[in-house]
C-alpha cells in the first residue's frame, strides 16, 4: 500500500486549490483553474478536473467504482484504508490498494455522542507540522484536504466550492448524497466553518495562508449574486441532493463503550 506521507514537499512554495462540491462551484470560471495544483474533495471531479482527490467515502466518489462513470487514471485519490471494507468486489479493493494513497485520523478517544462527527481526528498538532500519515479530519473533507495542501508544500491554499452553507437551498454543485447525522444542514454547515476556521491560524503559524474565493460580487447577498450567475450561464438554480446517508445510530453501544472507557479511567488512575 502507498502512503500519504509519500506526497509530502511534492510541491514546495506553491499555490493549491482545494474544490469542494458546494453550490458555487456550479458558477466559478472553471478556467482560472487550468494548469494549477488542485486537491478535489468527494465527487468534485464530476465539475473540474483534478490532480488529487481525497475522500473517506470510496465507494461513493471514485469514477472507477461507479456506474455509467468513465475511468479516471489520471487522479491520484487519497483516503482512509479502513474505508476501503466497503468496497464491493475484491477487483475494486485490489484497484484501491495498488492506486490509492492512505491517511489516517485516529488520535484520540472519541468524545462525541452518536449523532456528532467524530473528534478523533481533530488534532491541531497534525495542522501545525506533518505528522506521519495523520491528516486532520473533523466535520468535513475539506479540512483533510487542506492539511494535505499544507504537507504537500503549499504556502497558498485556495478555498473554491467549500461554501459551508447552502445557495437557494442548494447543497452542493451537482446531485450528490447528504451526511447530516440527523441534525439541520444549517448546524453542519457551522461545523464544518468551525474545522476550517481553527486550522486557519494554525497554518498561519507555519507560513500557510488560507483563504476562500468565490465567484460573488458581493457577500452581502450571495443568493441573489448566485441565481444571477445561474441565469448568465445558463445553469439551474436548484438541484435537489441525493438522499442522506447518515449511519443508523446505535445510542446504547456508545454509552456502554463510554463507560467502559471512563470505568478503566478510574482504574488507572487508582493503580
Amino acid at each position: 500500500m502507498k502512503c500519504v506521507s509519500e506526497l509530502y514537499d511534492r510541491h514546495p512554495d506553491s499555490d493549491i486549490y482545494v474544490i469542494g462540491t458546494g453550490a458555487s462551484l456550479r458558477v466559478f470560471p472553471l478556467s482560472l483553474l487550468e494548469n494549477k495544483i488542485t486537491i478535489g474533495l468527494n465527487q468534485a471531479w464530476k465539475t473540474v478536473p483534478v490532480q488529487y482527490s481525497i475522500t473517506i467515502h470510496p465507494e461513493l466518489s471514485v469514477p472507477e467504482f461507479l456506474p455509467d462513470q468513465p475511468p479516471h487514471p489520471e487522479i491520484s485519490w487519497i483516503t482512509k484504508y479502513e474505508k476501503t471494507k466497503s468496497l464491493v468486489t475484491p477487483e475494486q479493493l485490489r484497484y484501491a490498494e495498488e492506486h490509492f494513497y492512505f491517511f489516517e485520523m485516529a488520535g484520540r478517544v472519541n468524545t462525541q455522542p452518536p449523532n456528532k462527527p467524530s473528534d478523533t481526528g481533530r488534532v491541531l498538532d497534525w495542522v501545525r507540522q506533518p505528522t506521519d500519515d495523520k491528516l486532520y479530519l473533523w466535520t468535513s473533507i475539506a479540512q483533510a484536504g487542506v492539511n494535505l495542501a499544507a504537507n504537500l508544500g503549499a504556502k497558498n491554499i485556495f478555498l473554491i466550492g467549500c461554501d459551508n452553507c447552502a445557495l437557494l437551498g442548494n447543497n452542493h454543485a451537482h446531485q450528490q448524497h447528504t451526511r447530516w447525522r440527523d441534525a439541520s444542514a444549517d448546524s453542519r454547515y457551522r461545523e464544518y466553518y468551525e474545522g476550517l476556521a481553527e486550522m486557519r491560524p494554525v497554518l498561519r503559524e507555519r507560513g500557510v495562508n488560507l483563504v476562500s474565493l468565490t465567484p460573488f460580487m458581493s457577500l452581502e447577498a450571495p443568493n441573489q449574486d448566485f441565481e444571477r450567475l445561474c441565469q448568465e450561464l445558463d445553469q439551474p438554480t436548484r438541484i435537489e441532493s441525493a438522499p442522506d446517508i447518515s449511519p443508523k445510530l446505535d445510542y446504547k453501544s456508545f454509552y456502554v463503550n463510554r463507560f467502559k472507557q471512563m470505568a478503566r479511567k478510574m482504574i488507572s488512575g487508582t493503580s
